[in-house]
């Protein structure tokens, strides 16, 4: 991808949105989408956050693909796994496998709910910076849980850093210009990866506690206004959408 995840969180239209607003619609949507019984329900929540990442948010279609794509291999695969696997009532068989019905409609289920609760994820990673979410979870669950996670965060980008500067030196180098060479470099990029990186998080602790850490991480940043309006617009979407998973039949 030409963008990482953080460069688009933090470059597209939707940036402006407070991430409180964004929060509480991928946590309702999400809820409501996993427990409803009929498709529809997690197919208008695809919908709906697909619109928002390409057409609002202006997210470019391929990366939006790119990341929806393996999640969809994933939930055709247990479609078709849970065709033949699971129930009694038989629809038809290929050669030795039998295709059940119960199972059919339990996996096109699944696949949409999938799909609903994948999108929905991607909406709230894709159009709002991680910190932002730290800083508004930090309200709600302990400062020493986000500050963990903070830290992982900085440190994963610390880690796929130092390997791919590790990485383009071998290159450089001819260190995979073969099969057998392949192995050796990789190897030797393996066993000085991690002693690398926690070289690296060593001299970032000495330089935080020289600038007075004391174990509170303080994130500084300033959330745009939560709107009235778009409040009122999520709540009523996520009612209608609450009312249509308790009205709709189940399943098909």
């Amino acid at each position: 991808m030409k963008y990482n995840l953080d460069y688009i969180a933090h470059n597209n239209k939707l940036r402006v949105v407070n991430p409180k607003l964004k929060i509480l619609y991928t946590f309702l949507t999400l809820i409501i989408s996993l427990f409803s019984k009929n498709i529809f329900v997690p197919l208008i929540a695809f919908l709906v956050s697909s619109y928002l990442i390409i057409f609002r948010a202006r997210v470019p279609v391929k990366i939006y693909l790119y990341l929806l794509l393996p999640t969809i291999a994933f939930a055709l695969f247990n479609l078709i796994f849970m065709s033949f696997w699971y129930g009694k009532i038989v629809i038809f068989k290929i050669f030795f496998i039998t295709f059940k019905l119960e199972g059919l409609k339990q996996g096109i289920l699944i696949f949409f709910r999938i799909l609903g609760g994948v999108s929905t994820m991607l909406f709230l990673a894709l159009t709002t910076p991680i910190i932002e979410l730290f800083y508004v979870l930090r309200r709600y669950l302990p400062k020493e849980f986000i500050d963990i996670a903070l830290m992982m965060y900085k440190f994963i980008f610390d880690l796929l850093d130092t390997f791919l500067t590790m990485k383009n030196a071998q290159e450089t180098r001819l260190g995979y210009k073969d099969v057998k060479t392949s192995y050796k470099s990789l190897g030797m990029l393996m066993s000085n990866l991690f002693i690398r990186t926690y070289e690296k998080s060593e001299k970032i602790y000495i330089s935080m506690a020289s600038r007075g850490y004391d174990g509170d991480i303080r994130i500084l940043t300033e959330l745009p206004n939560l709107k009235l309006k778009n409040l009122f617009i999520v709540l009523l979407f996520e009612f209608l959408l609450a009312l249509l998973a308790l009205t709709l039949p189940p399943l098909l």
